[in-house]
């Protein structure tokens, strides 16, 4: 996991150093790819595993 956390330091920094333009042009996919990700995870969470969870804790 560690590895995950020094590839978003490294693109934050790389954001930085070359704005968002500079970061989108360098690495576009793995940018693209991470955001899916995030948002599918959290997507997944918030409207699969909540809701699941609540309705088998009224149903016992």
């Amino acid at each position: 996991m560690s590895k995950a956390f020094q590839l978003v330091r490294q693109l934050r920094q790389e954001g930085r150093d070359l704005g968002w333009r500079g970061l989108v042009r360098r690495r576009g996919w793995t940018l693209v790819v991470m955001v899916v990700l995030f948002y599918l995870v959290r997507d997944l969470v918030l409207y699969v595993a909540i809701p699941l969870a609540v309705v088998f804790g009224l149903s016992r």
